[in-house]
């Protein structure tokens, strides 16, 4: 694996030498990102066409309110028995860069806005798309009438794609789309399967656990998909938005396996999941590829050598500005698990309370772990699981407004991809996963690569960690007038700093400062900022 240090925004130097190669060559380039606004950012900041789902831009009344998961399978037959008024219509060439431009070029030509888009794919030389499009890259490049061997694959953003690997999920389901397809079987009659999905909703919604392998207790594939696709049938002849609640349990069910699922539980919110071998997955996305191209701040380079077969230029992004951000290990405090009682929660209280007149982020290490927070405090907002992208909009704005101190997750809906600028980062806790059976079967795995326990808990457990937290960090710091005081709050990180990321640790201070002398060190920092 190749690797170089990036200092400065990288998406227009590495476009540059990048795009160049690539017309030398004879090659077209895929630029894969995050999220959808990223891909309308890239598009216009270096010029290629942007790649969205089908379902992002759908302008049906209807098939465009269903839920991604039953989404593709309703437009399919919607599309395929002719009652989508914009399907295919009048596809053409189009310039359009962002969803919504996209969209209103649909409905002005009366054409379905993914025609219009794969229309122009096949004249572009380079797109750029987000993560998602890997799970369907191989339709992808026979759109666009190219291969794997003469493109060039730029992953942005690398870290949150090896998240997802190691998070060992292929698929989920929820027990509430459960008990919706065991009423929707009934009503159209197939009975069995009724009964058997609903107890196995009941069965499952007894177990009263965070995290348990459980036993199949799913009717089979065949069954579940004639049902499902009958269902789909009847619907359209009802008129109804053909989205069945079981065919989505027949998907479910073909990625388990042989396998059994793992339930997880957070709060109310329950569900299956099936898991995926790490090694096989990362495989999947990077072989076959001219050059894989892989971009990130924070990402385990140790571990994609040891787990792919393929060649991976790493681009490691550095800090982008000079004496922006500031960070320091606070000790005297842990939230170990077995340490979290009232006098914890008071302390956390007290050093909150000591940034007066700075805006304050504080990461904290679970949902729980806020609640507890935010009740000891007089104005703090706090973030809460489950948000919608309009809330997490609408709490971002709020903190921007100043006057509250925002409690966030790590790992949650405002730890990566949304811009929260704040003099003051406080990250309380290492934010380590807690034991699992899925962190089980990670180490156990990660142990066969490495040969090494000690190793396969450095890169499961230990770095992942570290990884979430130097993310959380940089949500304060978005642009060259920004800056932020960060503390560490927890004393494991004075013996972890080593395994932090290189330009992450050269902004951390050689001395630990005591829970005690924290307040010298905020009005030491508040004077500075005043003073630029």
């Amino acid at each position: 694996m190749a690797g170089w240090r990036l200092r400065a925004s990288y998406t227009a130097p590495v476009w540059a030498a990048v795009s160049a190669y690539a017309e030398e060559k004879g090659l077209r380039v895929l630029w894969l990102t995050r999220t959808a606004s990223q891909v309308a950012h890239i598009a216009s900041e270096i010029g290629c066409m942007p790649i969205y789902g089908r379902r992002l831009l759908c302008i049906h009344e209807t098939v465009s309110k269903v839920e991604q998961r039953r989404f593709n399978a309703a437009c399919r037959v919607v599309r395929l028995s002719g009652r989508c008024p914009y399907y295919p219509g009048r596809p053409s060439q189009i310039k359009a860069k962002t969803v919504g431009e996209i969209k209103d070029a649909g409905r002005k030509s009366v054409t379905c806005p993914y025609e219009l888009q794969l229309t122009s794919m096949p004249y572009s030389t380079s797109l750029v798309a987000t993560h998602k499009q890997l799970s369907v890259v191989s339709w992808l490049l026979a759109k666009w009438r190219w291969t794997r061997e003469r493109t060039i694959l730029v992953l942005d953003e690398f870290q949150n794609i090896l998240k997802t690997v190691l998070d060992l999920s292929k698929d989920a389901i929820s027990l509430a789309t459960l008990r919706k397809a065991a009423a929707e079987a009934a009503r159209y009659g197939f009975r069995d399967i009724s009964s058997s999905l609903s107890e196995a909703y009941q069965r499952y919604k007894a177990v009263d656990v965070d995290e348990a392998e459980v036993e199949n207790l799913l009717p089979s594939f065949e069954e579940l998909f004639e049902a499902g696709h009958e269902i789909q049938a009847r619907k359209l002849e009802e008129n109804v938005v053909p989205a069945s609640y079981v065919l989505s349990v027949a998907d479910f069910k073909a990625s388990l396996g042989r396998q059994k699922p793992l339930l997880v539980r957070e709060g109310e919110r329950v569900w299956l999941e099936s898991l995926a071998d790490p090694g096989e997955e990362l495989e999947k996305i990077l072989e076959g590829w001219r050059t894989v191209i892989a971009m990130t701040a924070t990402m385990d380079a140790e571990l994609v050598e040891r787990m792919a077969s393929t060649q991976v230029t790493l681009l490691r992004a550095g800090w982008p500005f000079d004496d922006n951000l500031k960070a320091y290990i606070v000790s005297g405090l842990t939230t170990r698990y077995r340490d979290r009682d009232v006098e914890l929660y008071e302390d956390v209280r007290w050093l909150i309370e000591q940034s007066h007149g700075m805006r304050t982020l504080v990461f904290l290490p679970s949902y729980e772990f806020a609640s507890m927070i935010q009740k000891r405090l007089s104005d703090a907002i706090a973030e809460q699981r489950g948000m919608t992208q309009e809330q997490v909009e609408a709490t971002a704005a709020e903190f921007a407004e100043g006057g509250k101190t925002l409690l966030a997750v790590f790992g949650g809906r405002l730890a990566e991809g949304i811009n929260l600028q704040a003099d003051l980062v406080m990250l309380v806790g290492m934010p380590f996963a807690r034991p699992s059976p899925r962190t089980k079967k990670l180490e156990d795995k990660l142990e066969n690569v490495f040969g090494s326990s000690d190793l396969s808990r450095l890169h499961g457990l230990v770095l992942p960690a570290l990884f979430a937290a130097v993310q959380a960090a940089g949500r304060a710091v978005r642009g060259p007038n920004d800056r932020a005081l960060v503390l560490l709050v927890d004393d494991r990180y004075r013996r972890l700093t080593k395994h932090l990321p290189r330009w992450f640790r050269d902004l951390v201070s050689d001395k630990p400062v005591k829970l005690t002398d924290v307040p010298i060190l905020l009005d030491e920092w508040l004077s500075w900022m005043k003073s630029v």
